[in-house]
């Protein structure tokens, strides 16, 4: 536990010592605001009371540290008292310090490992009887999806609209003008080449739609086709060698703006982005890559020959085997792909001496990654409950 050692009250925050020797220091709005009472804190964890609402110069009329390690404070407006408990600041400290502490934590709860072909000798996969059963296997497979971006599903009955069904383990179906699902197979006039024979190279699905759909699913139902491989690459390990050969190269790509469009008789879609996204932290969170979506690039003339060496230059390495992820999809196998992390593309394959059928569909990640919170948090409270 960690104990408060004593409190000192200033003009606008609270100075809480800790036995430790760090000093932590919460204004008084912030206090106020994040109050962890039922008054102000409803029991699904939303707040009650507008931020709006709170005076900017609030102050305690009376603060304590009971014998219980509980701060309690008066405050100046209202009727309102407030108990932190010792705990409660601890995990709320906000230097930066601690701050980049929690977001450390939060990594390691979704901990990811980037990958090359070496990745082939021992794929990431489950087995659809044991993940439809049981919930450990589920949150194992949904565990592997999270930290390699992609895994393999066996074993999934070769029947129409299975990857429905799979979805529903974990989440929804993200519908689009392709329909809740998707074949993928060759097709007469195709609107997208996905539905010809021909070989695709690596690339994200749809990333002219806002937002990408961040998850695809994709079921073969039949497999007697001559070539076919399927071929994946770690987006995130290519962006990660990129930016040690060239940190330039690298940025042009984190901050060019380029536009993708897809356009048919029934639908027209355009979005504006960069090729690789970050988060607010500034970490790399997505790729955006597809070569026969992009449109022409509307940089300045004497930025253009430079862009174009960092999109080539990514172009060459996502086209590298060196990188590849490549098997060939049987009747029964389903793979899920983190469509802002992991490209995805295939080799051509013989359409007049058999059969190539896979239905697709997509999801969204924050479904996957709720559920597996949940059921890792039921497996952490029954491990628990079976100790005492």
């Amino acid at each position: 536990m960690n104990r408060i050692q004593k409190i000192t009250e200033k003009s606008s925050a609270l100075v809480v010592s800790w036995e430790s020797g760090e000093n932590s220091v919460y204004p008084y709005l912030y206090l106020r605001d994040n109050c962890p009472s039922p008054a102000t804190r409803h029991s699904t964890g939303q707040k009650l009371i507008e931020t709006s609402a709170i005076a900017p110069d609030i102050a305690p009329l009376k603060v304590i540290l009971s014998a219980h390690q509980e701060v309690v404070v008066d405050w100046n407006c209202g009727t309102h008292t407030s108990n932190f408990s010792a705990d409660w600041l601890f995990g709320h400290r906000i230097s930066r310090q601690a701050i980049q502490e929690r977001q450390e934590e939060k990594k390691k709860k979704y901990p990811v490992s980037l990958w090359n072909a070496a990745l082939n000798k021992s794929l990431p996969e489950g087995n659809y009887p044991d993940v439809l059963t049981n919930e450990v296997a589920l949150a194992d497979w949904l565990e592997k999806v999270s930290t390699y971006g992609f895994a393999i599903l066996r074993n999934v009955p070769a029947e129409p609209e299975m990857v429905i069904q799979v979805t529903s383990l974990f989440g929804y179906i993200r519908e689009t003008n392709y329909g809740k699902l998707f074949d993928v197979k060759t097709t007469v006039n195709p609107n997208n080449l996905a539905f010809t024979s021909l070989g695709l190279s690596a690339h994200t699905d749809n990333p002219y739609r806002n937002p990408t759909p961040t998850l695809q699913l994709l079921h073969c139902l039949s497999s007697s086709a001559a070539g076919g491989n399927s071929i994946l690459v770690d987006g995130f390990k290519v962006i990660a060698d990129l930016k040690a050969y060239s940190s330039e190269l690298f940025e042009l790509l984190c901050t060019t703006p380029v536009t993708f469009s897809f356009a048919d008789q029934h639908s027209h879609i355009e979005r504006t982005t960069t090729i690789i996204g970050r988060d607010v932290y500034g970490a790399v969170n997505a790729i955006r890559f597809n070569n026969r979506s992009i449109q022409s690039f509307e940089v300045e003339e004497d930025k253009m020959l430079a862009f174009y060496t960092a999109y080539q230059q990514l172009a060459k390495m996502i086209d590298d085997e060196k990188y590849f992820v490549q098997f060939k999809m049987e009747a029964t196998d389903l793979f899920i792909v983190d469509n802002e992390r992991i490209l995805h593309g295939r080799t051509a394959y013989d359409s007049a001496a058999g059969e190539r059928f896979l239905q697709g569909a997509y999801a969204d990640r924050d479904g996957l990654l709720s559920k597996m919170n949940v059921l890792n948090y039921r497996r952490y409270t029954n491990e628990n409950s079976n100790t005492r």
